[in-house]
């Protein structure tokens, strides 16, 4: 068994949950509320344990139950924004951001276990539907107090809509989908890479620059709902802020010519590279078939993961080597290395259980 299976087979294991602990999350040591960095981990870990249920039979009632586990734990008061039982919420309100990885964790655990969380699943995503569609640059708003729009997260919404098209019959995600394309390409492309651009409102220095942790993030999203679309934007990506030195492969954050700051989304930029924009690249590579970029960075990470296995001992230093080694990152690592068993001959339309939820 793997150390990323272990890892999250622990913390599931841990009874009388009540939130993320700086243990678990390397952020937390910096920031308390954890950057959305708890719904996010529990997100990659719904996916990772799916893939593994997908390709192995045997296993997928076991995984079934793990995701029931990480459900348990999204829907909690001290992770869900409401901070009360879930059956206690009646308006979504303006949550995009926390409901597309809940969603993506609902469609994770329909797909290899069966409908007890239909009636939460559709909701969300009738939900999710409804914010992008009232928008005329076609992407929700992700906090009540956040201006700011990424579209790596509009095409998470998109890929949570898509899943739940695929688990049920319907097609949803077509109007979502065909109007955030259009957005993108007339309005939110950097024209000297061609790369979609980070956030579409305006609010930050970067906004209009393609940034690497968002790149990625997106580009695997798209390669569900928009695989012809990802293929071009990863032969973008790979050519403008691709870095390679003595057979290690890893992504910039910025380009070279920006100069852009780490935010809590990139992690530390070390001589340009993001921890978060080549982690996140891990599983795009997968999902996109690219072995040879999927490698190199896993060398890159197994010697990252043994410096910072070694680092963790050092006073001071420690807190930092956990970057690589807490549980976003080896939800993420899990989830990339799983990849490979998502059956991506499934249709969209074609439902994979024979009871339909009911039309919208």
């Amino acid at each position: 068994m793997c150390k990323e299976l272990v890892k999250i087979r622990e913390f599931l294991a841990k009874p009388d949950f009540n939130g993320f602990t700086a243990d678990d999350l390397f952020i937390k040591k910096f920031i308390k509320q954890g950057w959305g960095q708890d719904i996010a981990a529990l997100s990659n870990m719904a996916e990772a344990l799916r893939n593994i249920g997908l390709a192995e039979v045997e296993s997928r009632e076991e995984m079934a139950e793990l995701i029931e586990q990480v459900i348990e734990r999204a829907v909690h008061r001290s992770v869900n924004p409401w901070k009360k039982s879930m059956e206690k919420v009646t308006e979504f309100g303006h949550f995009g951001y926390y409901l597309e990885h809940l969603n993506i964790i609902l469609g994770s655990y329909q797909l290899i276990g069966d409908q007890k969380y239909l009636d939460l699943n559709t909701r969300v995503t009738l939900h999710l539907i409804d914010a992008s569609m009232s928008q005329d640059n076609a992407h929700a708003r992700l906090l009540p107090h956040v201006k700011m729009r990424w579209s790596a997260d509009q095409a998470a919404i998109i890929y949570s809509i898509w899943l739940y098209d695929t688990n049920n019959g319907t097609t949803y995600a077509e109007e979502p989908l065909r109007r955030w394309l259009a957005y993108m390409h007339e309005n939110a492309t950097h024209p000297e890479t061609g790369l979609f651009i980070t956030e579409v409102m305006g609010t930050k220095k970067y906004s209009e620059q393609p940034r690497g942790c968002s790149a990625a993030y997106m580009i695997y999203y798209m390669s569900y709902f928009a695989p012809e679309v990802a293929k071009s934007q990863w032969a973008l990506f790979k050519g403008h802020m691709g870095y390679s030195m003595i057979g290690l492969k890893g992504f910039r954050e910025y380009l070279p010519d920006f100069e852009g700051e780490w935010t809590p989304d990139s992690g530390p930029i070390i001589a340009g590279v993001g921890v978060a924009a080549t982690g996140l690249a891990l599983k795009t590579a997968a999902a996109l078939g690219d072995h040879d970029i999927f490698d190199a960075i896993l060398r890159l990470a197994s010697i990252g993961t043994t410096m910072l296995g070694t680092a963790e001992m050092i006073p001071k230093i420690g807190d930092f080597a956990k970057i690589g080694t807490d549980l976003l990152a080896s939800s993420i690592i899990l989830a990339a290395k799983t990849q490979w068993e998502f059956p991506r001959e499934i249709e969209l339309g074609e439902p994979l259980e024979s009871t339909k939820p009911p039309g919208r």
